[in-house]
Formats: C-alpha cells, sequence, structure tokens
C-alpha cells in the first residue's frame, strides 16, 4: 500500500519542488524589485497630500529621468560589464582582474552626468536646494545601480536584494516621519539620498573606492572598445525600445488629450509589476546564459532561457487572474466613476497581450545579448520602432485612442519575431556543429 501511494506522488511532488525551485531561483530577486518599486509609488502617492501643484509634476519628472537612467546604465555600463565578468576572465573567487576596473569610473561619470540633469531640471522648476538634493539623488542612483549589476554578474543576488529592501525600508521610515512632520520637495530629495546611501552599504566601501580607480581618460580609453563592439548597439537597442514603448504615451497625449490617455494608464498599471520583475530577472539571468554560452554549456543556457520564460509566464498569469478578480469584483478601489469601464476593459485586455509577448521575447532577448549578438538585436529593435510608430499614429488617427496599445503590441510581435528567427539560427548552427 505504502509503495502504491509512494509511486502514486512522485509527479505531484516532482512539480511541488520544480515550482518551489523556480520560487528560490527568481522570488528573491523579484520580491527585492517589486519592494522597491511600491516604495516609488508611496513617495507620488505623498507627494500629491503634501506638495503644490509644480512640485508634483517635477518630483514625477525627475522620478522619470532616474528610472530611463537606469536603462542607460543597462545599455552602457552593467550590460558589457556582466557579460566581460562572465566570460570566462574572471576569476571564482567573486573578484576578476584588473582590465575590468574601467566600468567603475565610467560607471561615475555616468551617474555624475544624471546627477548633473537632475539638478538642472529641480534648479529651473523649484529651488537651489531641491537642486542639490535631487542631484545627489540622481548620482547615488545609478552608483546603487551598478552595484546591484555589480552583484548579480558575480551570481551574488543576495547582496542586491538587501540593497533593496534598505533602500525601500529607509524611505518607508522617512514617509512615516513625514507624514507627522511635514515635507516639501527638498525634504522629499533628502529622502531619496538617504535612501540611497544606506542602500549602498550592502556594496561595501571597497565597491566605492572602485570607481576611483583610475582617471577618466584612461578609463574612457579602456572602455572604447567596449563601445564600438557593445554598447552603442545596446544604446540603440535601449533608445529605440524606449520610443517604442511609450510611442503611445506621447502619440495619444499629442494627438487625443491626456484625458483619452487615462483609460490606457490604468491598464498599463495592472500590468507594472510584470514589468518590474522582467527587469529584475534579467540582471539576474544575464550572468548566468552569459557564462553558460562562453563555457560552451549551450544545453544550460537553452535551459535557464527557459527557466527564466517560464517563470515570467507564471507571474503574467498570477497578474492576469488578480486583474480579473479586481476588474470583476472590486471595480470600485480602482476605477473612479468618470473613467469609461469599457474603455478600461479594453485597455487591460491589450496591456496583458502586450505584456505576454514581453514575457515570451525577453528571455530569447537576454540569450541573444549572452552570445553577444548586438547588432542583429539592435536591427531588430529598430524595425520593430518604426513599425510601432507607424502603427500608433495610424490607429490614434482612425480609432479610439486605446487601440494605440495594439500598435505597440504589433512592434513587440515584430521584435519578438525577428528574435526569435535569432534564436533559432543560433541554435541550428549550434546542432551542425556538434
Amino acid at each position: 500500500m505504502a509503495e502504491a501511494q509512494a509511486a502514486e506522488h512522485p509527479p505531484v511532488t516532482g512539480r511541488v519542488q520544480r515550482l518551489g525551485s523556480l520560487f528560490s531561483r527568481f522570488g528573491l530577486a523579484s520580491l527585492s524589485s517589486a519592494i522597491v518599486s511600491i516604495s516609488h509609488l508611496l513617495v507620488q502617492i505623498f507627494s500629491i497630500h503634501h506638495l503644490g501643484t509644480a512640485a508634483i509634476g517635477t518630483l514625477a519628472f525627475l522620478l522619470v529621468i532616474i528610472q530611463f537612467g537606469y536603462s542607460l546604465s543597462n545599455a552602457l555600463v552593467s550590460t558589457p560589464y556582466t557579460i566581460a565578468v562572465n566570460q570566462g576572465d574572471g576569476q571564482d573567487d567573486g573578484t576578476e582582474k584588473k582590465s575590468f576596473d574601467f566600468f567603475f569610473p565610467v560607471n561615475l561619470m555616468l551617474a555624475a552626468s544624471q546627477g548633473l540633469i537632475c539638478a538642472a531640471i529641480a534648479w529651473a522648476t523649484a529651488s537651489p536646494m531641491a537642486a542639490l538634493l535631487f542631484g545627489l539623488a540622481g548620482t547615488l542612483s545609478l552608483i546603487r545601480w551598478f552595484g546591484r549589476s555589480n552583484a548579480y554578474a558575480h551570481h551574488t543576488p543576495a547582496r542586491a536584494a538587501r540593497s533593496d529592501i534598505a533602500y525601500a525600508g529607509t524611505i518607508l521610515a522617512g514617509l512615516l516621519i513625514a507624514m507627522r512632520t511635514g515635507a516639501d520637495l527638498p525634504t522629499i530629495g533628502g529622502l531619496l539620498v538617504g535612501a540611497s546611501l544606506v542602500g549602498l552599504l550592502p556594496f561595501g566601501i571597497t565597491y566605492l573606492r572602485r570607481h576611483f580607480a583610475m582617471g577618466p581618460g584612461r578609463a574612457i580609453g579602456a572602455y572604447r572598445p567596449v563601445w564600438r563592439e557593445q554598447s552603442a548597439w545596446t544604446l540603440v537597442g535601449v533608445l529605440s525600445t524606449e520610443a517604442t514603448s511609450n510611442s503611445h504615451s506621447y502619440i495619444v497625449t499629442l494627438l487625443a488629450g491626456p484625458t483619452a490617455f487615462a483609460p490606457i494608464a490604468v491598464g498599463m498599471l495592472f500590468f507594472r509589476p510584470v514589468n518590474v520583475c522582467i527587469t529584475a530577472l534579467t540582471q539576474l539571468e544575464r550572468p548566468r546564459m552569459t557564462r553558460a554560452v562562453a563555457q560552451g554549456d549551450h544545453g544550460a543556457a537553452i535551459r535557464s532561457e527557459r527557466l527564466f520564460m517560464g517563470a515570467l509566464l507564471m507571474l503574467w498569469l498570477a497578474t492576469c487572474a488578480v486583474s480579473a478578480i479586481a476588474l470583476g469584483f472590486f471595480p470600485g478601489l480602482i476605477l473612479k466613476p468618470t473613467l469609461d469601464h469599457q474603455l478600461v476593459m479594453i485597455a487591460v485586455g491589450l496591456c496583458a497581450l502586450l505584456s505576454l509577448v514581453q514575457c515570451v521575447q525577453t528571455p530569447m532577448s537576454v540569450m541573444t545579448q549572452a552570445r553577444r549578438a548586438f547588432r542583429p538585436l539592435a536591427a531588430q529593435s529598430m524595425r520593430s520602432c518604426v513599425v510601432g510608430l507607424i502603427a500608433v499614429t495610424l490607429l490614434v488617427l482612425g480609432a479610439p485612442p486605446v487601440f494605440s496599445v495594439g500598435g505597440v503590441v504589433l512592434s513587440q510581435l515584430v521584435m519578438m519575431l525577428g528574435i526569435w528567427r535569432l534564436d533559432r539560427q543560433w541554435r541550428r548552427d549550434r546542432r551542425e556543429a556538434a
């Protein structure tokens, strides 16, 4: 009897173990990134209740600049650094050869550039004190971001998670205090500075010192081959992807007005957790895929790609379920009476489809980067961008604005199919070589 029960339960036990393995591999990175995203959302909600209209707009724009800085950091520093460390040149003790030190001063220059941009915006729209604090916040945010990439590159995701939790915890504590004492825009800037400093603690003083390991001239000279081979093409991909993803936001607002964009904004809000986790899990899986490809273990790289895609699809299904429950049973908690519920439903459905395409596309894109096929990937991104801009514009002019999301879906499908062809070709070449 016991043997029969044992024979009956292993499939179920195996599925549970696989689910547990997926959660242990991806859960920490997803959770810590989600906590940071929630902390930024709470900052914006706090600003709505405690700041004037102009300050609210300034803060929102500065947070957008900082968020875009993360994408630039990924293109110019984090991705090429991760690939370089995991191409077999690194050491197994968590450090790497001196040839990689130039990434740190380059990151410092990028962070300082973002800090100057944030300071200039805050100076022009707020006050000198806000400029000082948001300049520091913009600089420190990219130094902390590269610290996370450094931790993932050396396969120590717990350090990145500790940084995220420390950062978000400091923001939450600061908001609780500010709720009692009040706050203005410089206060929120100071809060972001403090959170970034606390978030840097898990990386240690050695990490900070490496940003001054060599002069700017030497660093740029050493970085130049990386720019020609990788970063220039990755930057093209980032800029075209950003243009494609946000084209409907700008085009709808410009041609139809901000009110027409409201249902789309609500639909995007439902799937924001998926986007956050895509970013976090990409940083987690890129080093693993890169190392497997560099070592010639193509089977391990493909298994990593499939696990990555499986985790994203599970997350997407869970988000769809939560969205359906919220809209079906508790619509009043999210939707205002002034919103057209039918348009919101259409927007949520289109955003769900867009998110699904991104969940399928991202693992293949990361695999393509691991194979150092940056130029073909940039070409696919540019093609997708052109299709997206044309499709979104035609849909806004010829249909209700909510359907503009369909143009973004079309562009992402073009991107996904192009990357899929690159991926299939690579696998055929590996089989023929074997």
